[in-house]
């Protein structure tokens, strides 16, 4: 069985609308050293499975996420 993907979801409350981008970890590791890295313009950032990550940011953002 494949080990499951992890998504990264970079969020930012930007005039009115959230603005999300997916990102697509292979492991845990890599997620959480994605997840401690600090960016300076009020992002929030969360991981989660595929499903939430849908809920969250959408379908076509999921698909269109950025590999790491």
């Amino acid at each position: 069985m494949a080990a499951r993907k992890i998504y990264g979801v970079s969020s930012k409350y930007d005039f009115g609308t959230w603005d999300h981008v997916v990102y697509v970890f292979e492991n845990k590791d890599s997620a959480e050293k994605w997840l401690n890295t600090e960016e300076y313009d009020f992002r929030e950032r969360e991981l989660m499975t595929k499903t939430a990550a849908i809920k969250l940011a959408g379908r076509k953002a999921v698909e269109n996420a950025v590999a790491c």
